[in-house]
């Protein structure tokens, strides 16, 4: 029920003579407009800032994963974001994957323009061999009578989703444990990890019980884990924050929300100065949809989908590419759409949040095999690299061993590939070796033009000189994997 907090754990503190405290956490959370699920950062924010005018000391830690992204974090690179969590009073950071969209140096930048710590404690910039420059490994924050050490880690996957092997990630739990302990000889009485679940696959809970708080970030449901150390997963657009309250004798987690909670009336003004120019533009109409369609992320990662259809149709259409194809995972909304429905510039920002563009490449048949294989490489897990595209017809089998994996590949008119080149549109994200796509082999054909237009401006401006069009499933991706449950 919205408004209620449920009381889901509880652990008995060892040490004596801890005063009453809060600390609340959230994460995943990029997003500047309100949501019809309750999600609103201005109120967000007057729960926080009501919560810190009680009696207790209140601590408010965010778990990252939000400067990106959203309409303005392609424009501003997320000094936006940065400016509203200092109205937020948020007090540190984990700087997680999609703080590094756009890499090491401009976080470096954003950390001065925070006021609170941004925290990151198991990843090297790869050129120097040191944290990143404005992000400590840990932070000790006074709460109350007690001080607060918090620390954050991430998986060595934001190699290959962001910072493509520009970082040196620790997954071992032995520095962070020293980084820890180190806190605790400095006066921390408690150790609060920030982290994420594809850490936690190489390093298990069952080697961090020597900390006092895990807050797992996530796009999700929050929950509380019951285990000592205390784990919560908590993180996405929604009403949901987690919260932790520490009596003397005991620390317990809650869910609370804030669907029903007053907006903060100054932190609202701030969010409409960023977002009324936008607003101009993206409530603007764009075409009508004949069929219905949808996004939902199982599809997009492992099957044909007709959103994805139009998308990769569109910007074949922007490049004059034989083919085009881009990362499942790249489309984001996640969401149904009836016939009838009018799509908006907002909309496609939606479902195409993180901006990029697109670049055409030199290929051959057989690197069109390669890169085939590697999209289907991970599908059972609905892996990001999955290739939605235009221009080709594919089948997999996802039972056979990786790299064995495309039974065939045709052009969009069913015939087999034929020996010479072909040009290939892809995303920046791709050609940069995003989720472990290799273009080292292949020459880039200059656009100046391509590289520049945003792909939601791409799939927008196509849009927009059709009065209505009809979504369809046209046998560009078949699934021969035997009684297949991959995408169900």
């Amino acid at each position: 029920m919205k408004g209620i907090i449920t009381t889901l754990f509880t652990i008995t503190l060892m040490s004596a003579n801890v005063e009453a405290a809060k600390i609340i956490f959230t994460s995943n959370a990029p997003e500047l407009y309100p949501d019809e699920n309750g999600y609103s950062l201005a109120k967000i924010s007057n729960y926080v800032k009501r919560m810190k005018q009680g009696d207790e000391p209140v601590l408010f830690i965010h778990g990252g994963d939000s400067l990106y992204p959203n309409p303005l974090s392609v424009y501003d690179k997320g000094a936006h974001m940065i400016s509203i969590m200092n109205s937020m009073s948020v007090d540190a950071l984990g700087v997680n994957r999609r703080e590094f969209n756009d890499g090491f140096d401009q976080i470096s930048l954003l950390s001065t323009q925070a006021l609170f710590p941004m925290v990151l404690s198991n990843l090297l910039d790869r050129r120097t061999l040191s944290h990143v420059e404005g992000v400590r490994p840990y932070a000790l924050l006074p709460l109350g009578d007690m001080t607060l050490a918090v620390l954050m880690t991430v998986s060595s996957e934001v190699n290959t989703t962001f910072l493509f092997n520009q970082a040196i990630v620790d997954e071992t739990s032995e520095q962070l444990l020293r980084w820890a302990e180190q806190a605790r000889q400095q006066g921390a009485d408690k150790v609060l990890l920030i982290t994420e679940n594809s850490y936690l696959k190489s390093v298990p809970l069952s080697r961090l019980q020597s900390l006092d708080i895990i807050m797992v970030t996530q796009d999700g449901a929050d929950k509380v884990h019951s285990e000592r150390p205390l784990v919560m997963f908590s993180g996405g657009v929604d009403d949901e924050l987690a919260v932790i309250d520490i009596q003397p004798n005991e620390m317990t987690g809650h869910i609370v929300h804030v669907a029903n909670e007053p907006p903060d009336d100054q932190l609202q003004a701030v969010i409409k100065r960023y977002t009324s120019q936008l607003d101009v533009v993206l409530n603007q109409e764009l075409v009508t949809l004949a069929a219905p369609m949808d996004s939902h992320r199982n599809v997009l990662r492992s099957e044909e989908s007709r959103w994805g259809n139009i998308v990769l149709d569109a910007i074949r259409h922007y490049t004059r590419a034989d083919f085009a194809a881009t990362v499942g995972g790249g489309i984001r909304g996640y969401r149904d759409y009836e016939a009838g429905y009018v799509l908006t510039r907002r909309d496609v920002q939606r479902e195409l949040p993180f901006g990029g563009n697109v670049y055409v490449v030199e290929v051959n048949a057989d690197k069109i095999k390669q890169l085939l294989e590697h999209s289907v490489s991970r599908v059972e897990d609905l892996d990001g690299r999955f290739l939605q595209v235009s221009g080709l017809h594919y089948e997999y089998d996802g039972s056979k061993p990786v790299g064995q994996r495309i039974m065939s590949i045709k052009n969009a008119q069913g015939q087999p590939l034929e020996k010479g080149r072909y040009t290939l549109a892809i995303s920046d994200y791709m050609l940069e070796g995003g989720d472990g796509y290799n273009f080292s082999d292949v020459t880039v054909i200059s656009d100046n033009l391509s590289s520049q237009r945003l792909v939601w401006n791409i799939v927008s401006d196509y849009l927009e000189q059709f009065n209505t069009i009809s979504p369809a499933i046209e046998g560009r991706i078949i699934n021969r994997t035997p009684s297949s449950d991959i995408g169900r």
